[in-house]
């Protein structure tokens, strides 16, 4: 261990770490859930009550004051949210000479009366740090019973379409799950576990390179109650699908015991219609399509934390999920003329049976020196998949007059996949300066590996024939190999940054194994990070942050595999398809007027060989979609959250996303280019009522938008939920929710190319759900022992 100190400091005189005497320290956090307050002002108070020194709290929590006033005898902390907190200070530890630690200072919610409503105020959902910003989501209702889906749909800056597709200012962002990496989809993850969701726009050097549309971060709850303790959860929805949670939490003296379980009915009900309209013939086909997913989903999770001693402490978990989920679909396809008479049509039908496994194994441990704030810590995950499909297509051909022409078409497919992820990681952080900076820097690795394989046949006559284009089978792995240091500081009393720089080395290897081809590349690249922040006023703070970021392309979009499940709109990858380069600018600006909190920030995106979907017409009826390297996207807009305590019980919080978009792409098609502006806009109200009820409303709408060969038009939505508690101490609680109210939410997509064709395609789910959850909780202390040391140094 000396080694690894010895070579971390080696470093350090490129920051001019001086040491300076320190008079006061100490670090904020939240008394529920023990996370760092950010920005909290710390005053020292005359015996008058009158101020004599004022500093913040850092992004961790932490702060310093460098010299105590003689005539300071006590620190006042106050935050917005939060009871105000007032503490003598210790006179024997200043009469002694040494450095006053006022020790890990908790905070309490606010909290206020009525006589005929109730107000149980809870935290700012929102919490603004260096590099991120902070959404509690355990009070939103709207989420309870559901899943991870339900819960991003409550959180400012974040949209989530009909599909379940997730947006950050107009980009997909990278999902992360604890900080890292998962397989899990959004809806295998519940919404009852998470405590909070980080949104970062601008993600710090710590964080992967990959993803140039930003990382969302889900933190799952870490339930550290003494005793025995959990719940239990129901959930059923006029979707017809079911719900199932039980959670199990054990903590007694250096054990720590997790269990989870999920099940889930799954069912998904899809409507589509697509119009592609050749410009020169002046012929249409129209395209109407409806799918059903159902079946069952089962995951169970252990988890074990061993406090071995103040200093060391370990974390074993794993789970294991399976399921399966057949699927019917029915398409009908129109082909019609240029008086807009049908010709013929075309009826398939299709069935998909899918089965799957996967797991996930997590090995965490951590390290405290005996100086206060340096950590090392380490990390092995590894994820596997399994997965078997296979299923059929039948086609049939009518004309005009509804007669069969032709012999129907039929067609088998078999598949299955694999897959393996393992990440290595460790990380080391070093307080300088007597903790007024901060040293970081850590090595990662993963390994990723994956085989997929399907086999197409055709019916002919009574025998079936491999259908050669169709069928594939294809392995690829891509490994990322990482180091990063990052290096953050105050100066003076309002003045803080945080500067950082990430080298990865990227290799990517794909193979068509039937016909021992492949193909690849190889990327070595630096993404520097930088943030800096300056405090105005008691609440107010200036925000200006940069980073660089990379999106390399994903497997279908680089594998020259053409996928003709819909043979009038084949997909297809792009092995010539490069990595997309952009850099993020930002400038915030976050204060606080009277009752109303005000985030705003203005942002530029300006991204080379940007990847986009591309469509070729291969005929009048039939368009390729595939992949293609533009020449580059700017993206340039300005976004406010305000949250407002509309009366004592009342609370609202809205988001307002104004942005510009210029496309250049005429290296692909003579211009080939597209601008325009649009606009998002959110709405999270919640209210308590006659002491009995919480009632809220989530509302959002999405302007329309331009993509390189057309737009995506405009979609919105209202969902509310109802809460009640029940039973003695409100150990049970009823959740009735119904989401797209006016059933709104919809994908439509307007495609086109001068004098070529036009096509509308939409796509709309179920989305109009209503919703019962009944929750039970229950637990005790064992023996009465609260186990306060433990919770204080890993809390």
């Amino acid at each position: 261990m000396k080694k690894i100190k010895l070579i971390l400091y080696l470093f350090l005189p490129l920051f001019g770490l001086a040491q300076n005497k320190v008079g006061l320290t100490g670090k904020i956090v939240d008394g529920q859930t023990r996370q760092p307050i950010h920005a909290a002002t710390i005053t020292l108070l005359h015996k008058d009550s009158s101020s004599a020194e004022q500093v913040i709290s850092r992004p961790d929590g932490t702060f310093i004051v460098a010299g105590i006033p003689s005539s300071a005898v006590s620190i006042r902390v106050s935050v917005v949210g939060y009871q105000p907190f007032v503490q003598a200070i210790p006179a024997g530890q200043r009469a002694a000479g040494a450095t006053v630690n006022m020790g890990t200072i908790r905070l309490k919610i606010a909290s206020a009366q009525m006589q005929t409503v109730t107000v149980v105020a809870t935290r700012n959902p929102l919490r603004t740090e260096i590099d991120r910003r902070v959404f509690n989501v355990t009070g939103s209702l709207a989420s309870k019973g559901g899943t991870a889906q339900d819960a991003l749909r409550q959180v400012p800056t974040l949209s989530v379409d009909a599909s379940g597709n997730v947006s950050l200012r107009n980009g997909s962002p990278t999902i992360l799950l604890d900080g890292k990496r998962t397989q899990l989809t959004l809806d295998q993850i519940p919404s009852d576990q998470i405590q909070s969701i980080e949104v970062m726009p601008n993600p710090s050097a710590k964080f992967d390179a990959q993803g140039n549309h930003g990382i969302v971060n889900i933190v799952l709850k870490k339930n550290r109650r003494p005793g025995f303790n959990g719940s239990a959860t129901g959930v059923w929805s006029t979707l017809h699908e079911t719900y199932e949670f039980l959670n199990l939490n054990a903590y007694k003296k250096k054990w720590n015991l997790t269990f989870n379980f999920m099940g889930h009915g799954h069912r998904n009900v899809s409507n589509t219609t697509t119009s592609l309209s050749d410009i020169a013939s002046r012929t249409t086909t129209v395209q109407r399509g409806y799918s059903e997913r159902t079946g069952p989903f089962h995951m169970f999770k252990a988890g074990a934390d061993y406090f071995m001693d103040a200093h060391n402490s370990l974390s074993i978990s794993g789970n294991v999920g399976f399921g399966s989920h057949p699927s019917t679909g029915t398409q009908t396809t129109d082909y019609r003329n240029a008086s807009d008479g049908t010709d013929s049509t075309g009826l398939r039908t299709s069935y998909n049976s899918d089965r799957f496994v996967f797991t996930h194994s997590n090995f965490d441990y951590s390290h405290s020196f005996d100086k206060s704030g340096e950590k090392l810590t380490a990390s092995a995950a590894l994820e596997t998949y399994h997965g078997t499909d296979g299923g059929r297509y039948d086609m049939s051909y009518f004309d005009k007059g509804g007669t069969v022409t032709g012999a129907p078409r039929q067609q088998l497919f078999d598949g299955l996949g694999d897959a393996h992820n393992l990440t290595l990681q460790t990380d080391y952080t070093d307080p300088l300066k007597d903790d007024r900076a901060r040293f970081e820097t850590g090595l990662k690795a993963t390994l990723h590996g994956n085989h997929s394989y399907n086999d197409f046949q055709n019916a002919v006559g009574q025998s079936w024939i491999k259908d050669a284009a169709a069928s594939y089978n294809y392995r690829y792995d891509d490994n990322t190999y990482a180091a990063y240091a990052s290096y953050s500081d105050q100066v003076g009393k309002k003045f803080s940054y945080m500067a950082g720089l990430r080298l990865e080395r990227y290799d990517y290897t794909g193979t068509l194994l039937d016909a021992n081809s492949g193909f690849g590349f190889h990327q070595t690249g630096l993404y520097p990070s930088l943030y800096l922040t300056e405090k105005v006023g008691e609440d107010g703070d200036v925000h200006l942050n940069y980073s660089r970021r990379v999106n390399r392309p994903q497997w279908w979009q680089i594998t020259p595999q053409t996928n003709y499940s819909n043979p009038q709109n084949p997909q297809s990858g792009n092995p010539d398809i490069r990595p997309e380069n952009t850099n993020l600018f930002e400038l915030a600006y976050n204060d606080k007027f009277g009752i109303l909190t005000m985030n705003s920030t203005v942002y530029v995106k300006n991204t080379l060989d940007p990847i986009m979907s591309y469509n070729k017409p291969l005929s009048r009826d039939t368009l390729l979609s595939t992949f293609e390297n533009g020449n580059s996207i700017n993206t340039y807009g300005a976004e406010l959250i305000f949250r407002l305590p509309v009366t004592k019980w009342w609370n609202a919080t809205t988001n307002l996303n104004l942005f510009g978009t210029d496309i250049n792409a005429d290296n692909l098609s003579q211009g080939l280019s597209n601008s325009g502006v649009s606009w998002f806009a959110k709405l999270n109200s919640d209210m308590r009522l006659l002491k009995l009820y919480t009632f809220q409303v989530t509302g959002n709408y999405n302007a329309a938008n331009v993509v390189a060969q057309g737009k995506v038009l405009a979609s919105g939505g209202l969902d509310i939920a109802i809460r009640r508690d029940l039973l003695k101490n409100n150990a049970a609680t009823l959740v009735l929710s119904l989401s797209d109210v006016f059933n709104t939410q919809q994908t439509r997509v307007d495609t086109y190319s001068q004098g070529l064709f036009f096509q509308e395609s939409i796509t709309k789910p179920e989305t109009r759900v209503f919703k019962i959850n009944f929750t039970y909780s229950f637990g005790k202390e064992l023996d009465g022992q609260r186990h306060k040391a433990n919770a204080e140094s890993n809390g």
